[in-house]
């Protein structure tokens, strides 16, 4: 049986409301609890209430069998999508990392075939996240992720938040998997992967 993690949790909670079409606010209101602790917990926040989890969780009939983790999972693509067409670099860099993780507990990049977004860097990302991904797990490279090409410029995509300077750079260069690194790509590989 699968472990249920803080963070697999709130993948869940977060692709539960999605599916009914509500906001963080709109959820929070029906469960009489803050907007912010729905943020917290669809983080995967390790520290989060267990009796106002249990309510979102009723409320949104959420199945934590193991029957319920298949019949939830994330549709990754649709969720770039959407945030980055929402300009909400903050989650989009996060979502990399769930993304990552996400994949490598199902032990094959789950994005088999390239999402449908409008943000080049984002999506090169995304293919060198899958090549690493693959490499991790042993599993085959998704043909779109294999015939990426590498970036005519350095893609940071904290940049997207904030300037990135020169001595974290070469940081985050140090330790950036080789298969985002040919596609001049850099992420930290600890960024990538909570399992």
């Amino acid at each position: 049986m699968t472990e249920l993690t803080a963070a697999a949790l709130g993948r869940r909670v977060r692709a539960a409301r999605k599916d009914r079409g509500l906001t963080q606010q709109e959820l929070a209101k029906e469960c009489g609890i803050s907007r912010k602790f729905i943020g917290e917990l669809e983080a995967g926040k390790e520290n989060a209430s267990l009796g106002l989890t249990l309510k979102v969780i009723n409320h949104l009939d959420i199945d934590l069998s193991a029957k319920g983790q298949q019949r939830h999972r994330i549709d990754f693509g649709a969720q770039f999508a959407d945030t980055l067409a929402a300009r909400d670099y903050p989650f989009a860099l996060r979502l990399l990392g769930e993304y990552a993780s996400a994949s490598i507990t199902f032990g094959r990049p789950e994005m088999t075939s390239a999402p449908k977004i409008d943000d080049a860097e984002y999506l090169t990302a995304l293919a060198g996240i899958n090549r690493w991904i693959s490499r991790k797990t042993g599993s085959a490279t998704p043909s779109w992720a294999a015939r990426a090409k590498p970036s005519s410029t350095p893609i940071f995509p904290a940049e997207k938040l904030h300037p990135v300077g020169d001595r974290m750079k070469d940081l985050i260069r140090k330790d950036t998997p080789a298969e985002l690194a040919e596609l001049n790509v850099w992420i930290r590989e600890r960024d990538l992967a909570t399992v």
